[in-house]
């Protein structure tokens, strides 16, 4: 059974992950000269997210999702796309939200420049639901285009019962690794029920699933390359 992992937020405290924007130019050359051809390339979210959660929730699991992933793969880490499409939660105060068509647009050019970097599986990883669609259009539409380089969009495993948009699952999670953004008694009365079934450990359960099977799926990418 995969090791559970509780990592709160500590400066130094980072996985060992190759990150795109801290490299100079001659290292990311090395890197890729040396076989590192994969990089993860996170999509999150801006929204309301009730009371007790921080507007960027999904856009800190991104950044998290993937700094562990590029890391259990020896991939790049690319920079977070923060803003997502988020028009089922536009009702909600703090959300941020652009076209699916223009997310599509922005995975498709940001994975052609990561081909032309050299590398050959470009990974679309989004923690947020409302992105999924505008990926998927993205991963066809890349792999259409007859490039060596090869696009994939994993969805993370949440379990069986995740509970509610800004419920038990991802506020578990932000307990076990951002508990000093979670402000639980500020929740509204239509989750108070079902956050009673939120902690740290389950926080850590779910990470561990969500991230194991990205891992898998990327692994599995992998192998069909070769």
């Amino acid at each position: 059974m995969a090791e559970l992992r509780v990592r709160a937020r500590r400066e130094g405290d980072l996985l060992s992950a190759h990150e795109l924007e801290r490299l100079t130019a001659p290292e990311l050359r090395r890197l890729l000269e040396g076989g590192l051809t994969t990089v993860i390339v996170p999509f999150g979210s801006v929204e309301g997210q009730d009371g007790h959660l921080p507007l960027g929730a999904d856009s800190l699991l991104a950044d998290l999702v993937g700094r562990e992933a590029a890391a259990r793969l020896d991939a790049l880490l690319a920079p977070t796309v923060r803003v997502g499409c988020a028009h089922e939660h536009l009702g909600l105060n703090g959300t941020l939200s652009v076209e699916a068509e223009t997310l599509t647009d922005t995975a498709v050019a940001l994975a052609e420049s990561l081909a032309r970097l050299g590398f050959t599986l470009i990974v679309l990883l989004s923690t947020h639901g409302g992105n999924v669609q505008a990926l998927h259009r993205a991963v066809a539409r890349l792999n259409s285009l007859g490039s060596a380089a090869r696009t994939c969009a994993p969805r993370g495993d949440v379990g069986p019962d995740p509970g509610s948009h800004s419920g038990k699952w991802l506020t578990s999670v932000m307990l076990a690794h951002y508990p000093e953004l979670v402000d639980l008694p500020a929740a509204g009365a239509t989750l108070r029920d079902e956050l009673q079934d939120a902690d740290a450990q389950r926080g850590a359960a779910n990470f561990e699933r969500f991230v194991s099977s990205i891992v898998d799926q990327i692994t599995a990418h992998r192998s069909r390359a070769r």
